[in-house]
């Protein structure tokens, strides 16, 4: 957690010149849900990684919180949302997601330049909206993979910059298949 942490607080101030107006934008899936039915609350474990979400964020707090209108991303972000005083904004996802993910991340850019964002999302709209972001290709986000942290910057000429981690304590991690 600490390394993560400590690479969040790197990919804010690391460059050769400094930039006031670089954003940062941090983007995860919901956290474990309890089941599978439509609109599930987070499991206990998904609890503790929400909470975990709180510590990476500890060194870098957020200027602002979206979810989608989904349970699930409301309640991964909702510690972080109360521990820094923050509003949760939702954003509620559209299909084609892609088209979706076009138009939220210019939103994103445009509200918050030099900002730092969290956004908790889902296996199917995280990599579509981190590769919009980045203009980069991305991996699908398989449905057991929760601990992923893409990690966004923005450089001196706009272009965003990616660190991709994982979060939460190792229990909770599972090995890829």
């Amino acid at each position: 957690m600490l390394v993560l942490a400590m690479l969040l607080s790197i990919s804010m101030s690391a460059s050769a010149e400094p930039d006031a107006q670089a954003t940062t934008v941090v983007v995860v899936r919901h956290a474990e849900k309890a089941d599978d039915s439509d609109d599930p609350p987070l499991s206990e474990v998904g609890k503790v990684r929400a909470e975990a979400l709180v510590e990476v964020l500890a060194h870098s707090p957020p200027d602002a919180i979206y979810a989608s209108q989904y349970r699930r991303t409301q309640d991964t972000v909702a510690p972080a949302a109360a521990r820094f005083g923050l509003e949760l904004r939702i954003d509620p996802v559209e299909r084609p997601i892609e088209d979706w993910a076009r138009r939220f991340a210019d939103q994103l850019i445009a509200a918050h330049p030099g900002g730092t964002v969290l956004i908790a999302g889902h296996s199917n709209t995280v990599p579509a909206l981190v590769a919009k972001l980045c203009a980069c290709e991305v991996a699908p986000l398989p449905d057991h993979v929760y601990d992923r942290v893409y990690i966004l910057r923005s450089s001196p000429t706009g272009a965003m910059r990616l660190i991709t981690a994982r979060y939460g304590e190792a229990s909770l991690q599972l090995p890829d298949p």
